[in-house]
C-alpha cells in the first residue's frame, strides 16, 4: 500500500485537491443558499409587517374619515331640525294671536302639528341641553295657545263691540253695555253679582249684531282675571325661552360671536 502512495504521490495529490476545492465549494454553496433563505425568509416577514402596518394605517384613515363625514353630516342635520324648530314656532304663534282677530280655521291645529313633528326632531338629533330648552318652548307655546282657546273669542267679542261705536243706532246701547260689563267685572272680584248680571245681559240682549255665543263670551269672560296682564306674562316667558333655546342651540353649533384670527 506505501509502495502504491509511493508510487501515486502526484496524481493523489491533485485529486485531493480536486477534491478539497469541490468540497469548499459545495460547502460554499450550501453556506450562501442557507444565507439567502434566511434574507428570503427575513425580506418576506419584513414585507408582511409594512403590508400589515400600510393596511392599518389605510384603516385608522378610512375610521378617521368615516368618523368626520358622520360628525359633518350629524351637524348638518342638528341645523336643519334647530331651523325647522324656529320657523315652525313662530309661525304657531303667528297662528294662535290670529285667534284673537279671527275665529280659527285649523290653522292653529295644523301648524302645532308641524312644530311637534319638529320638536320630535330635535329630539332625536340634539344633546341634552338643547332637548330641554326646546321642551320648555313647546311648555312656554302650549301657554300661550291654551290661554288665546279660552279668552280669544270674547276678546274678538270685545273688538266687535269696540266697533259698534261707529253706528249712530248703537252708540247708547253699546255704552250702556261696557259699563254692564266694567260694572260686572268689578262686582264680580267683591262676591256681588246678582243684581249686576241681570244688567249685563240686558244690555248685551239689546245689541242684535252680537251672537248669543259672543254675548256668552263677553259675560264670562267677565268673571276671570284681565288678559292683557296674563297675555303680557305669556309672551315673555315665551321671548325667554325661545332665547334660551336658540343660545343653546348656538352653542350646540360651535357658533362663536368671537371674530376669527388673522390668516
Amino acid at each position: 500500500m506505501m509502495d502504491f502512495i509511493k508510487d501515486h504521490a502526484t496524481p493523489l495529490v491533485a485529486l485531493l485537491s480536486v477534491v478539497t476545492v469541490l468540497l469548499g465549494t459545495w460547502l460554499g454553496a450550501r453556506i450562501q443558499a442557507g444565507g439567502g433563505l434566511a434574507q428570503a425568509k427575513a425580506a418576506k416577514e419584513a414585507a408582511e409587517t409594512a403590508a400589515a402596518a400600510t393596511l392599518q394605517a389605510v384603516r385608522e384613515q378610512a375610521d378617521r374619515a368615516a368618523a368626520a363625514a358622520n360628525a359633518a353630516s350629524l351637524h348638518d342635520q342638528q341645523i336643519t331640525a334647530i331651523a325647522s324648530l324656529l320657523r315652525s314656532v313662530r309661525e304657531f304663534t303667528r297662528a294662535v294671536d290670529r285667534l284673537y282677530m279671527e275665529p280659527d280655521t285649523d290653522a292653529v291645529d295644523s301648524a302645532y302639528d308641524d312644530l311637534a313633528h319638529a320638536q320630535g326632531a330635535v329630539e332625536l338629533v340634539a344633546p341634552t341641553s338643547l332637548t330641554a330648552a326646546s321642551a320648555r318652548v313647546m311648555e312656554s307655546t302650549q301657554n300661550l295657545d291654551g290661554l288665546a282657546r279660552d279668552r280669544a273669542e270674547a276678546e274678538r267679542a270685545r273688538m266687535k263691540l269696540a266697533n259698534m261705536h261707529g253706528y249712530l243706532p248703537d252708540v247708547m246701547g253699546v255704552s250702556r253695555a261696557w259699563e254692564a260689563l266694567a260694572a260686572y267685572r268689578a262686582a264680580w272680584m267683591a262676591d256681588d253679582t246678582d243684581a249686576l248680571k241681570t244688567e249685563v245681559d240686558s244690555a248685551l240682549s239689546q245689541l242684535s249684531r252680537l251672537t248669543p255665543e259672543e254675548r256668552i263670551a263677553l259675560v264670562i269672560d267677565c268673571t276671570l282675571p284681565e288678559l292683557e296682564p296674563m297675555l303680557a306674562q305669556r309672551r315673555q316667558d315665551h321671548g325667554e325661552a325661545m332665547t334660551e333655546f336658540i343660545n343653546q342651540a348656538r352653542d350646540a353649533l360651535g357658533v362663536s360671536d368671537q371674530p376669527s384670527p388673522p390668516a
